[in-house]
């Protein structure tokens, strides 16, 4: 998946400060910040590759991982806006 830019967004989401660039890049991520009546979210847009897509066609699943131990409430959803 490549990172995209979501129309609006309100800050780009750094490294964390201790983040281990020997291990891999961590990119800036554009948010759009939403308030919701759950409380704020922040929604990015990402982009499947074309091998990406070849791979879903094929019926392999889109995985979400979450870095650390707490799981936080998500969303994962194909659509134009939240």
């Amino acid at each position: 998946m490549n990172i995209g830019t979501i129309e609006g967004f309100t800050r780009v989401l750094g490294a964390p400060k201790d983040w281990d660039h020997s291990k891999g890049a961590c990119e800036g991520l554009p948010v759009l910040d939403v308030a919701t009546d759950q409380g704020p979210v922040m929604v990015s847009a990402w982009l499947p590759s074309p091998e990406d897509l070849k791979a879903l066609q094929a019926g392999m699943p889109i995985l979400l991982m979450i870095y650390g131990k707490a799981h936080p409430v998500v969303s994962v959803a194909v659509q134009r806006e939240p």
